[in-house]
């Protein structure tokens, strides 16, 4: 039955240009692999659907959502039933169809038979064999895989071979969720520049004339949610739902935004914000940015009655040499109706409790500040400054001022997991100090 479910949402959103706004269908909860005596097991198929690179589970064309808590095993099975030859063009040509599996932001081993992106690859009609340890001391958050194979990856993600990896024990940093309902929302990319339907789908998800900079600009992607173009999010006023988001688009950033709601942030990029400031576990924020890649789970509350409001992301300016990416509607939020509560109640959540204390490394800023930078970028293009700083103000970027030269700590406080953690970085018009 929930197969059925799934395949009739996916197929019924094919028509949806042509249907109408009254035909949104309700945003599809992914089918779920939890572990069995802390070991997660579950075969992956590599197929092509319709001239498109998928991943395959359980009989249909829909990528599960892994659980796994720290201490327990992934145990994949990735069978690569692609066609010999491919009919899409890759970064490197020809496309070879091979295809592996990277379990992305999870510490674990580089090595095979766990996250080995080089020498792990599988060519049509072969087998590879995942035995993914997760360390018990690996941090609760959300996390995703996705195929790695070099050349290839860009082509195989937009098609959209990836999906999200839960490791469990937010609890622990964030004892409010647990009784939440959880959304689990896969963005991912779709393009559409040789789509015969594209201006209907760009009038779908409400994709302005005009670009960040007031011109005129072509729209290669939109965004789907776990699938589907403009989902329904069912909330009802001042309820309180744990979203879990990740960027899947392989080059495309998200600016998210609830129209008059705030996230209440949880946990970036799979480290929860306790982790690294207990005294501040959640932090409010009207919109956030998030990168390709990127992972946001916050508390959201629903809306006031009456109201229309939509979950969306807003334009990014790349600068003239970036990829366009325009503000879109990614999912209506609706209040359920009494004739669709019986028929589409929450699914029953059960969730593995970690009931160890948390642990908390804070993030010790100012001697930061006095250490030597590892390395040194410099920044000499105008659009790249601003791009920075508009990071900086909407990602928690932290730019510090050492010896006199300007480095950056990204993500240092908010997300724990420095990216340009300790490097200089210089160019006119980045004026030294903290940004936060």
């Amino acid at each position: 039955m929930r197969r059925a479910q799934i395949l009739l949402l996916m197929g019924a959103q094919m028509f949806l240009p042509a249907l109408g706004r009254t035909q949104t269908g309700p945003l599809p909860d992914p089918p779920q692999v939890r572990a069995e005596n802390h070991a997660v097991s579950l075969t992956l198929h590599a197929v092509n659907e319709n001239g498109q690179d998928t991943f395959a589970f359980d009989g249909a064309n829909v990528a599960p959502v892994i659980r796994a808590s720290p201490g327990d095993v992934l145990r994949i099975t990735y069978v690569n039933d692609l066609p010999p030859k491919s009919s899409e063009t890759c970064a490197v040509n020809p496309c070879m169809n091979m295809t592996n599996l990277h379990f992305h932001g999870l510490a674990v081993s580089p090595n095979a038979p766990q996250d080995d992106v080089i020498g792990m690859l599988a060519k049509p009609g072969q087998i590879l064999h995942y035995r993914v340890q997760i360390p018990r001391a690996h941090s609760p958050g959300l996390f995703w895989y996705h195929t790695h194979p070099h050349g290839e990856s860009h082509r195989q993600v937009l098609d959209g071979m990836s999906g999200a990896i839960v490791i469990e024990g937010m609890e622990r940093y964030a004892p409010q969720v647990r009784r939440l309902r959880e959304r689990v929302m896969v963005v991912r990319g779709r393009s559409i520049e040789h789509d015969p339907n594209a201006a209907e789908l760009r009038h779908e998800v409400e994709i302005p004339s005009k670009g960040c900079g007031g011109d005129a600009e072509a729209v290669e992607e939109i965004f789907t949610v776990n699938g589907v173009i403009r989902p329904r999010i069912d909330i009802a006023p001042k309820e309180r739902q744990f979203w879990r988001i990740v960027n899947a688009s392989p080059d495309r950033y998200l600016d998210l935004q609830l129209d008059g709601q705030t996230f209440e942030i949880v946990a970036l990029d799979g480290m929860p914000l306790a982790y690294r400031g207990p005294d501040g576990p959640t932090r409010a924020t009207d919109h956030l940015l998030l990168s390709p890649a990127g992972r946001l789970e916050a508390i959201v509350t629903g809306p006031p009655s009456g109201t229309l409001p939509a979950l969306r992301t807003l334009c990014v300016d790349t600068g003239p040499d970036g990829d366009p990416n325009p503000g879109m509607v990614l999912a209506d939020l609706t209040q359920p109706s009494s004739d669709r509560i019986g028929s589409e109640s929450p699914p029953k959540q059960v969730h593995a409790v970690d009931k160890r204390p948390p642990l908390y490394k804070r993030l010790d800023l100012e001697q930061l500040k006095k250490t030597t930078p590892d390395f040194t970028v410099t920044f000499t293009k105008p659009a790249m400054l601003s791009r920075l700083k508009t990071l900086c103000s909407t990602s928690g970027a932290y730019i510090v001022a050492p010896g006199g030269m300007t480095a950056v700590a990204w993500g240092g406080l908010t997300s724990g997991v420095p990216r340009l953690r300790n490097s200089n970085v210089t160019g006119s018009g980045l004026a030294p100090g903290l940004c936060r």
